[in-house]
């Protein structure tokens, strides 16, 4: 699946589930769900990738094939909600 196809679907996904959220006026899992799915994006997004560089055993290069760290609450830090 491409990454393109991978995202749409992604979005759609998310975008009942906030729709779901709203209605049942859980705003608090809104937000996390707001976080979640930047978290997931940018894994689908750099899925696959290669490394940067040759070096056996380089740190940086294994820090990009490890999960990304859960940030929540950036949305809601940048918006005063």
């Amino acid at each position: 699946m491409l990454d393109t196809e991978r995202l749409r679907e992604l979005h759609d996904e998310y975008v009942w589930e906030v729709n779901a959220a709203i209605g049942e006026d859980r705003m608090d899992l809104v937000w996390q769900l707001v976080d979640d799915y930047v978290d997931v994006a940018l894994q689908v997004l750099t899925a696959g990738q290669p490394d940067p560089c040759d070096r056996p055993g380089c740190t940086v290069c294994a820090g990009l094939h490890s999960p990304a760290p859960v940030r929540r609450g950036w949305l809601r830090r940048l918006t005063g909600r």
